[in-house]
């Protein structure tokens, strides 16, 4: 079943569920500012170009604001968000596995990609903090190592 929407007319927020991949929650509708057309699972944060536009997380980020729900709309067209709540499929790093219960945060190697390779997020002093402040979530499920997995997380940003 495709995702099911719960808005009405031209609204900018909904909450949607889709029954085949497990998602569910809070959308913001937003405008796509990457340069290219949408790719499902990426995390993205505030634009700068114009008002209520999204770009993609650089590596290591500590600004992300959701996760791009579906691939393929174009540059300057309005795209639906995951927000923080909701239970998201998130593109992970490429060659790395995700395991249900792990914390999760913004690459340090790919720009709008996750790494649940963590149990826990850093503990100790300002460094570990500024690490945490790169958390998007927690992982639901565990995937294998491949390329452009994507991961069940449910999000919530610092």
């Amino acid at each position: 079943m495709a995702l099911q929407y719960i808005a009405q007319g031209g609204a900018k927020s909904a909450i949607g569920y889709d029954s085949a991949t497990g998602e569910f929650g809070f959308l913001c509708k937003m405008v796509n500012k990457t340069g290219a057309p949408t790719v499902k699972g990426t995390i993205v944060r505030a634009g700068t170009a114009i008002d209520n536009s999204f770009i993609v997380t650089p590596t290591d980020s500590d600004e992300p604001i959701g996760v791009i729900q579906e691939a393929g709309i174009a540059d300057d067209s309005a795209a639906w968000i995951w927000m923080c709540g909701s239970i998201a499929q998130v593109l992970l790093q490429d060659s790395t596995a995700s395991t249900r219960g792990y914390w999760v945060r913004t690459s340090t190697t790919a720009a709008g990609r996750a790494n649940a390779t963590s149990a826990d997020p850093p503990g100790g002093g300002v460094p570990e903090l500024m690490q945490h402040m790169c958390e998007i979530g927690h992982c639901l499920e565990s995937k294998t190592a491949g390329t452009a997995v994507l991961a069940l997380v449910i999000l919530h940003f610092n």
